[in-house]
């Protein structure tokens, strides 16, 4: 036998503190050994999570090797690991020369998931289902599973298991959602802030398909429906594109952005963008609604920023809601029209008023001014 191409058998738990070495004269795939220098780093990394999230006082560099029967410079590798690769929020208080995390609630739900952890992924995994393909699904269904086994596995070693969270335990359905491509999503995201891409646009509006070449800023879920905000070269703008209008889209090899992406909360062309995907006449709007409509809407969230107030106890209800679209959001108010009072600015009325004056004409006739 070739002694070059031994399998050699990584020692556990105490045993790798001392460390392991091929037979003298064996020769190891380097990237076999990296491989397993890895696995270590993440193991300890993970060691070194749940001891400091037990012990909020933090623990030497010293006290976390002896936790984790591991050399000293392997704790070394694993925070920065931890720092680097799963943006802990670690300090090292030179003080004490101790280690502390400062978020308790910390955890990684693939690796170190709690029940709470897999609680949240299985409502995540409902909300996406309407509106993902089937290659979506299945992955996310695949993680839910690995967490699923990972908590029942951790449970095991618990005096009191946690109770079954189980995968179809939360359905969802939406009215407004539209389908995506995963892999054309995928495109896009690996795109963001880094690359070009060339997408062929369907225009909902006006019946055509152009093609632009974008920056990729962000991409965003807003009623159930994905857009993407990226800077257009081809216009020479930033622009809003429904995703599900993209037929196409192809990274441009060796291209890379020329337009400086704006700050976090300025990328949709507002710090605060209101209610609307869109920009078209932003204001403020002041509705009131009446009766069932006004009970329906109360626990409803239209914004953030939204204020509500009921004039009249549990019947007259007035919002005040941001908005960045105006056509937008006279769509939706037309939802609820049989409820609305009144409407302000009067641009925003006079916005629904012309939508409805117009449904009226082309459904029966009746003429605009009637």
């Amino acid at each position: 036998m070739d002694a070059r191409f031994f399998t050699f058998k990584r020692p556990s738990g105490a045993a790798q503190a001392v460390g392991w070495a091929p037979l003298k004269g064996a020769t190891v795939n380097r990237s076999d050994a990296k491989q397993d220098s890895s696995r270590t780093v993440q193991e300890t990394a993970r060691l070194i999570l749940r001891h400091l999230r037990d012990n909020a006082e933090g623990a030497s560099k010293e006290a976390l090797a002896v936790k984790a029967g591991v050399a000293g410079v392997t704790v070394q590798r694993a925070l920065k690991y931890m720092r680097e690769e799963w943006d802990a929020p670690l300090e090292f208080v030179h003080g004490s020369k101790l280690w502390r995390l400062l978020d308790n609630s910390f955890t990684l739900p693939l690796t170190d998931p709690e029940p709470e952890d897999l609680a949240a992924v299985v409502f995540a995994a409902a909300l996406l289902s309407p509106v993902a393909d089937a290659e979506l699904n299945a992955r996310v269904k695949r993680l839910v599973e690995q967490m699923d086994a990972a908590v029942e596995e951790t449970g095991r070693s618990k005096a009191e298991p946690p109770g079954k969270v189980r995968p179809r335990s939360v359905t969802a359905t939406v009215t407004t959602g539209t389908r995506v491509d995963s892999r054309l999503v995928s495109r896009l995201l690996q795109a963001v802030g880094s690359g070009v891409v060339r997408v062929e646009y369907d225009s909902p509006w006006s019946g055509t398909r152009k093609t632009h070449d974008v920056e990729p800023w962000q991409l965003r879920v807003h009623d159930g429906v994905m857009y993407l905000r990226a800077f257009s070269r081809t216009t020479g703008d930033a622009r809003v594109f429904r995703v599900a209008q993209i037929v196409n889209a192809r990274v441009l090899p060796e291209q890379t952005p020329r337009e400086p992406q704006p700050p976090k909360g300025n990328i949709w062309g507002s710090s605060d963008p209101g209610y609307g995907i869109d920009t078209d006449r932003p204001g403020v709007a002041t509705l009131r609604v009446r009766g069932g409509v006004a009970r329906w809407i109360a626990n409803m969230v239209w914004d953030a920023g939204q204020e509500d107030r009921w004039i009249e106890a549990g019947e007259l209800l007035e919002r005040r809601v941001p908005y960045h679209s105006c056509r937008e959001l006279a769509r939706r108010l037309l939802s609820i029209v049989d409820g609305l009072e009144s409407i302000e600015p009067a641009e925003l009325r006079e916005e629904v008023v012309s939508d409805a004056r117009a449904f009226l004409l082309r459904i029966d006739g009746t003429p605009a001014g009637g």
